[in-house]
């Protein structure tokens, strides 16, 4: 399955109608249980009535929870130890005066609905387990109650009819499901590629760009072989930092924080530009750094300045370091509760 959308749901037990149809089965279950017999019964068998419903209610509830595909085994043994025990204690709350035929039915109806979830969840053969489990429970059943081994059978027999389709497509539409899945993350794959090719494209032109608007009248003086006077060198040892910092300086540069950088330059500090994330910084965690590094060069007033983002795995995110002829001060980047914060220089 692709990382955005898992099996569960594309299989729909995400979705609201099925949640609804759940609890429109399991409270028809509870009215049907509540009237379908006139004989009174005593507390223990509304104990075991009760025991039912929170049974069916929780396998119901566990059966389309989780994104794990297919349902991890120590899940599909809960749902269907819970179920199988739910019809069990369901058969057992019935009066000894009820038949044999037609009560027990409503109890089978839910739990098949459980197992064909189940069998969904790419557990059929736990639901089919469970299944033989309950068939002899009915079997069982049946003959405490005076009947045979074929009313036994015959009693779970619309479990088969139930999960049989179930089962079916369970095995032809979840690798259709997972086939569409693969595709799905293949072509996600193919337009982060697109991306990343038309980014550099566009990067690579722009330092074109650059070159031939800045780099190359240079040259041509050079060619051309005019003298340089203090201003041009002076212009020319800024613009070979600033396309150094196109290089390494990744986050740091903004048209803002490169005026700053070149007044800093000016002035005759060393600025040192380093990027060192392997990953896109968010725009207000960029605004932070900028801002840390815009307030620092506006402050000093000579010496070398080094602003790093830190990659992966350090314990701080970025550092800035200051240092002077009267020694290094360094300020350090942070992020607590999700926000980053400078600490260690005033910015």
């Amino acid at each position: 399955m692709s990382a955005d959308v898992e099996m569960p749901v594309m299989l729909g037990l995400r979705t609201r109608s099925l949640h609804a149809a759940l609890a429109v089965l399991l409270v028809a279950y509870v009215v049907i249980r509540a009237t379908a017999f006139g004989e009174p019964r005593g507390l223990d068998r509304w104990v075991l009535e009760a025991v039912a419903v929170i049974g069916f209610a929780a396998a119901l509830r566990l059966v389309v929870a989780g994104n794990e595909d297919p349902m991890p085994p120590r899940d599909a043994w809960a749902v269907a130890a819970t179920a199988a025990g739910a019809v069990t204690a369901a058969w057992w709350a019935i009066p000894d005066s009820a038949g044999i035929w037609v009560q027990p039915g409503t109890a089978v109806v839910v739990f098949s609905v459980i197992a064909g979830l189940l069998a969904l969840r790419g557990r059929a053969v736990f639901a089919w387990l469970t299944c033989t489990g309950v068939l002899v429970i009915a079997v069982l059943w049946a003959l405490q109650r005076g009947g045979t081994v074929t009313a036994g059978g015959q009693i779970t027999l619309r479990m088969v009819m139930a999960l049989l389709p179930a089962t079916l497509m369970a095995v032809l539409v979840r690798p259709m499901i997972a086939l569409t899945g693969a595709l799905e993350a293949r072509r996600a794959a193919t337009v982060r590629t697109a991306a990343v090719t038309a980014a550099t494209a566009a990067e690579r032109a722009e330092r074109l760009h650059t070159f031939g608007a800045e780099v190359r009248p240079y040259l041509m003086r050079v060619v051309d072989g005019d003298e340089f006077d203090a201003v041009a060198v002076e212009q020319a040892r800024l613009l070979e930092n600033d396309l150094r910092d196109a290089v390494r300086g990744g986050v740091w540069r903004t048209p803002q924080t490169r005026a700053t950088v070149a007044s800093a330059r000016r002035r005759g500090i060393v600025v040192r530009l380093l990027d060192d994330s392997p990953e896109p910084v968010s725009v207000d965690d960029a605004r932070v750094l900028q801002d840390g590094l815009r307030s620092v060069l506006d402050a000093v007033t000579c010496g070398v300045v080094t602003a790093r983002i830190l990659p992966p795995g350090r314990d701080s995110f970025a550092v800035l370091t200051v240092v002077t002829a009267d020694g290094t001060d360094r300020a350090v980047c942070e992020r607590g509760r999700g926000v980053l914060r400078w600490s260690g220089i005033d910015c």
